[in-house]
């Protein structure tokens, strides 16, 4: 929505802002000529925004007299950053992911013996797929996700979890005994990823690695989805781990900082 002509746009802000977005890798200090080059505004005004900012603290004056950026501004990123919940920060590295590897990407976290889908990227380029949405719930043993998300628990909560689920074997694949089962997560804890591998049902291939929270504790998991056709078990591991491992790495580390 085009805000310029509307009755409570303020035209001194825009300005300010105009004036802070000037600097960029290329442009990392300017002269009052500078900017009035590459804000087109005028000269008085351009200074009277810059050395307003520099009070501020969002801009220095150097010892060559250029204007240059402060750490300070990183102040308004950690604001909205602190403003975010866990699908808000995974939305977009999932997004980046998905159109990465042309495959849909999700974030799920665990309720009770289920995993709820709270985030989904959909691949673009496929026409049919899974029919998954946001709050679509899964059994956890049979899932990818569930299996990152189970392996780092507690082993007393590990067996109260698969205590409460019906546990169904939806294919060949699916395990249904819980010492097999505590083998699997054993070496999903020594790999750092699960695979679901037609264990729901026959075609569907995925990998996951969990999230933590500040005190390490694991709250969620990322996967990467596929159909088995199109997708071996050698592409899951070398082109797709690598990206959702790095994109877990990424939402550890702003929950880190700014939960």
């Amino acid at each position: 929505m085009d805000t310029t002509n509307s009755s409570y746009f303020v035209n001194s802000v825009a300005k300010g802002l105009s004036v802070l977005m000037a600097f960029d890798s290329q442009d990392r200090q300017m002269t009052i000529t500078e900017l009035e080059k590459k804000t087109n505004i005028n000269k008085a005004t351009v200074r009277r925004f810059a050395l307003t900012l520099v009070d501020l603290g969002y801009l220095t004056i150097t010892d060559n007299n250029k204007f240059e950026l402060t750490p300070k501004v990183l102040d308004l990123a950690a604001r909205y950053l602190e403003s975010l919940n866990l699908p808000d920060i995974a939305h977009p590295i999932l997004e980046r992911i998905s159109s990465v590897v042309k495959e849909s990407t999700n974030l799920a976290v665990l309720d009770e013996a289920e995993i709820v889908y709270v985030v989904r990227v959909n691949a673009a380029e496929r026409i049919i797929g899974t029919n998954l949405r946001v709050g679509s719930r899964l059994p956890y043993y049979a899932t990818s996700l569930g299996k990152a998300i189970s392996a780092w628990l507690p082993e007393d909560k590990r067996k109260e979890i698969w205590e409460q689920a019906n546990i169904v074997a939806f294919t060949n694949n699916t395990i249904t005994d819980f010492e097999e089962f505590e083998k699997e997560l054993e070496e999903i804890r020594l790999n750092g990823y699960a695979n679901g591998n037609n264990e729901l049902e026959i075609g569907l291939r995925s990998i996951a690695v969990p999230i933590f929270n500040k005190k390490g504790e694991v709250i969620a998991s990322i996967n990467v989805s596929s159909n088995s056709i199109r997708t071996s078990e050698e592409k899951l591991k070398n082109e797709f781990l690598p990206l959702i491992i790095q994109g877990a790495e990424e939402i550890n580390q702003l929950i880190k900082t700014f939960s």
